[in-house]
């Protein structure tokens, strides 16, 4: 990538970041939901536990957490990953343990979603969990692509989290830009309503096609189409802003699951 296209994603990180401080202060940052994933394979989860790590979100027992989502969120974010899961591991359902890692992104999807059950909490269930991302996402605009292949590189069957049928693929947009994140790629495109494109170039691509399609013509929902590619920036960890709780715990492994 051109230095001048390197110089300008910085810049539109930075102003985008600044925008988003100046507008939310200390109120929440939104979430975006990564799915339902299996949780672990023979007690190895696709994630690392963040409890008993000593961090200060993190204090009391998972298993009555009153609002888990948040406190990983904080826990995460503080640690500087952007990338996180809750598992409330059979207990109450809107309780949860905390997951996250610098690499969570390349493993959320490790063991799949088959089987994979969620509590409508947001909080994962017994041996499954619900993956999360604190990354911010702008839409970039709309580019034609090519007769034949992509004018961004496919990242299909590349990833866990891109197998299946892109069109039907719950959450496309945000594992995408995860995914593209976790190998070091700030742009990235999404066509055919969910098919993963992105690259080292894909900002040079973008503006090299700019003027191929008119602004949100053929990009329905900003998943692109057929002949058409939605073109998005991600620009990474965002400090997660929201007031925890207080009161704290100490942890007692010696807690039976809620059957």
């Amino acid at each position: 990538m051109a230095e001048k296209d390197i110089n300008m994603i910085q810049y539109m990180i930075a102003l985008i970041l600044f925008h988003i401080d100046t507008i939310m202060g200390s109120s929440s940052t939104e979430l975006k939901h990564l799915g339902c994933w299996i949780l672990e394979q023979d007690n190895v989860p696709a994630i690392p536990s963040l409890e008993d790590m000593g961090n200060e979100h993190l204090t009391d027992n998972y298993w009555e957490r009153s609002d888990p989502v948040t406190a990983c969120a904080k826990a995460a974010s503080s640690m500087g990953y952007n990338v996180f899961a809750v598992s409330n591991r059979g207990y109450r359902e809107g309780s949860g343990e905390c997951f996250a890692s610098c690499t969570a992104a390349k493993t959320f999807a490790n063991y799949g979603d088959r089987n994979a059950v969620c509590s409508r909490a947001g909080t994962g269930g017994w041996r499954s969990m619900n993956v999360y991302s604190l990354d911010v996402t702008i839409y970039l605009g709309c580019i034609k692509n090519k007769m034949s292949g992509y004018v961004i590189p496919d990242l299909e069957a590349t990833h866990n989290a891109l197998f299946g049928q892109p069109h039907r693929r719950k959450h496309s947009i945000e594992k995408c830009g995860a995914i593209a994140r976790s190998r070091g790629y700030n742009v990235f495109g999404i066509t055919k309503g969910g098919r993963c494109l992105a690259s080292g170039d894909a900002y040079k691509l973008f503006t090299e096609h700019s003027n191929s399609v008119g602004p949100g013509k053929d990009c329905l929902d900003e998943k692109g189409s057929e002949h058409s590619i939605s073109v998005h920036l991600t620009t990474g960890l965002v400090e997660y802003k929201t007031e925890t709780r207080s009161k704290s715990h100490r942890r007692n492994r010696g807690r039976k699951r809620i059957s």
